[in-house]
């Protein structure tokens, strides 16, 4: 057994992922598979994670992934492990690369569990046919199903249906109904607030002075006391910041409106790019402002 192992675990969990509902496939259910074979594999060991939330795996342009790799180049990693090979990368000449060459130069060990892969026991070669073909067939799927989504949210938001996994600040989806807005009235009296203050002359600064000075929960608060998110905050404490009020007065979800259409990609993978105001999409009294 390995002494003193230094492992990596990596997760990943992409935007069609959350779209589809793929619960087997969130960050926590990876990251249970993953300390469940750690567990049950090796004896001595330190652990680090790192994950990607809402990055597709068309690329490793991802923050968990570039963190992971540059402790790989400070030989700070011994071992990676992942739930397959789908999670570090979907480009199978990308995943080939890092497999076969980078990887192995590196010394560092890499098993993907779902794949019964582990290169310690397979010489770091994945040039046989099922494997090679098993990482095609990934890359391709990865941009069949992301067109496939694309076309599915496209097609509930020109319905009216409200399709992102969060709320804006103010809102919550209706009980009956998860594509459907209604005013979360805690949250709806802040925001109403930042109008007003607004109207009276004040600027973004001196609002966010205002709220933290009076102590105002702000919006990842909210979310912390009603279990929507685990978040930490970097300092001490959350605070409101003039980056945060000018979002809520430039959103005009609280006009009532639901906008969408504003970016595009050229191809799966690629970075977003702004279309013309002129392009957007807008469906007028979407609901209550």
């Amino acid at each position: 057994m390995d002494k003193g192992l230094r492992i990596a675990l990596y997760m990943r969990l992409s935007k069609e992922d959350k779209e589809a509902g793929e619960e087997s496939e969130s960050i926590r259910t990876q990251r249970i598979l993953l300390h469940r074979f750690v567990e049950e594999h090796f004896a001595e060991y330190s652990i680090l994670e790192f994950q990607d939330d809402g990055y597709s795996g068309t690329n490793l342009r991802r923050p968990g992934v570039t963190e992971l790799l540059n402790l790989v180049k400070e030989s700070a990693v011994d071992c990676i492990i992942v739930k397959d090979f789908s999670r570090f990368s979907r480009d199978y000449i990308e995943l080939g690369s890092y497999l076969e060459q980078i990887f192995p130069f590196m010394g560092v060990r890499f098993i993907s569990v779902n794949d019964h892969y582990d290169s310690e026991t397979c010489g770091g070669r994945v040039g046989e046919l099922d494997m090679s073909f098993r990482n095609l067939l990934y890359d391709l799927y990865s941009k069949d199903l992301s067109v496939k989504v694309k076309s599915s949210l496209a097609s509930g938001k020109e319905r009216g249906l409200f399709i992102s996994a969060n709320c804006p600040f103010g809102y919550e989806k209706a009980p009956d109904d998860r594509h459907r807005l209604v005013i979360e009235e805690d949250e709806a009296a802040i925001v109403r607030r930042i109008f007003q203050m607004t109207r009276e002359g004040m600027t973004s600064s001196q609002i966010a002075k205002t709220l933290n000075r009076e102590g105002i929960r702000t919006p990842i608060e909210f979310k912390l006391e009603k279990g929507k998110t685990s978040r930490k905050a970097k300092g001490d404490k959350f605070a409101w910041s003039g980056g945060t009020i000018c979002a809520i007065l430039r959103n005009e979800v609280y006009t009532g409106d639901m906008v969408y259409g504003k970016t595009y990609k050229e191809q799966v993978g690629d970075r977003s790019h702004i279309r013309p105001r002129s392009e957007w999409k807008v469906l007028r009294n979407h609901h209550a402002p």
